[in-house]
């Protein structure tokens, strides 16, 4: 006996048509985003020459002790002074309010600036518990210079001019930061 043809062949299914409008219109705008984007990127390269150094200059800096400029904020003054003794040591009191002198501890730095123009860094050593605002004051105080500071130049090394200096010493290191008993 034969078998009997499946009902599935004799049925007209229709198919499911995708809109494919949509996706089409969503690719064309991502590319023209995408292309209209990639004009802005700019890539740069700076060419940079690796830093050359004869052993003379090496020993003559290794000669020369370094100037460490420290300041230590302690109760009833503030203390500015080289490690390698290349200024005096200054004391400049509190006020009577107990806070720190900063308009002369920033008359102070701006002397030691003059004597060294080049030097960037200053060594901040706070006493244990010395309050935020006293060390963000110190800090304030011996990196910028004023409107009404007078000018200070430094000699470029690679063009030999004097150029006008924008800031005292603006890497502050921190000393002795000594945790108090806990």
């Amino acid at each position: 006996m034969l078998k009997r043809p499946s009902s599935r062949r004799k049925s007209h299914s229709h198919g499911i048509e995708l809109n494919l409008v949509p996706i089409l219109d969503t690719m064309v705008t991502l590319i023209g985003f995408l292309l209209f984007t990639t004009s802005f990127l700019a890539i740069v390269s700076i060419e940079s020459p690796l830093p050359v150094s004869s052993p003379d200059e090496v020993l003559d800096k290794l000669k020369e002790k370094p100037l460490q400029l420290t300041v230590a904020i302690n109760d009833a003054a503030v203390d500015l002074y080289s490690i390698s003794d290349k200024i005096p040591r200054k004391s400049i009191p509190n006020t009577p309010d107990g806070s720190v002198d900063l308009k002369a501890l920033h008359e102070a730095v701006i002397d030691v600036k003059k004597q060294f123009p080049t030097e960037e860094n200053i060594v901040l050593a706070p006493r244990p518990g010395t309050a935020y605002e006293s060390m963000i004051g110190v800090m304030d105080a011996v990196r910028d210079l004023e409107p009404t500071d007078p000018p200070m130049y430094r000699k470029n090394t690679q063009t030999g001019v004097d150029e006008p200096t924008k800031s005292l010493f603006p890497k502050v290191v921190f000393g002795n930061l000594v945790t108090g008993d806990t």
